[in-house]
């Protein structure tokens, strides 16, 4: 037996690599976004961790909560960073294939956006607690 060959129209062949470039940038995005939460995540946890160590303790070192504020600083910025890539990203494979038309909508086409914005509040949060808290 020989194996056929599936032959896509032009127009459905496009709009396949359309979809595949979409998701493509969808992953891309995803993983800028799992880099900032460990970098979130690292901040909060060496603060927690440090602040543990020292409980009790009447000279605290500065350095370990510089580092954790930095640290998730870094994190919620290059969540930023990569919703702003993303979004020049789409548009641009978007006007690549579509013009100046309307686009079609991918199934949970904002599911990163708003991955990304929850990983932005926990960042945001959890650096305002490190500065809140007594030294």
């Amino acid at each position: 037996m020989r194996d056929r060959e599936l032959t896509v129209p032009e127009d459905d062949a496009s709009h396949l690599t359309w979809v595949r470039t979409r998701l493509s940038l969808d992953k891309d995005f995803l993983e800028a976004i799992r880099y900032g939460f460990s970098l979130i995540v690292a901040g909060f946890g060496s603060f927690a961790l440090f602040e543990g160590l020292t409980i009790g303790d009447r000279e605290v070192a500065p350095l370990p909560r510089t580092f954790a504020q930095v640290v998730t600083a870094f994190g919620v910025i290059v969540i930023l960073l990569a919703v702003q890539h993303a979004r020049k990203m789409e548009a641009w494979v978007d006007a690549d294939e579509y013009g100046t038309g309307p686009t079609p909508e991918l199934p949970n086409e904002n599911r990163t956006l708003h991955l990304a914005a929850a990983a932005v509040i926990i960042g945001v949060v959890s650096f305002v607690a490190m500065l809140l808290l007594p030294a």
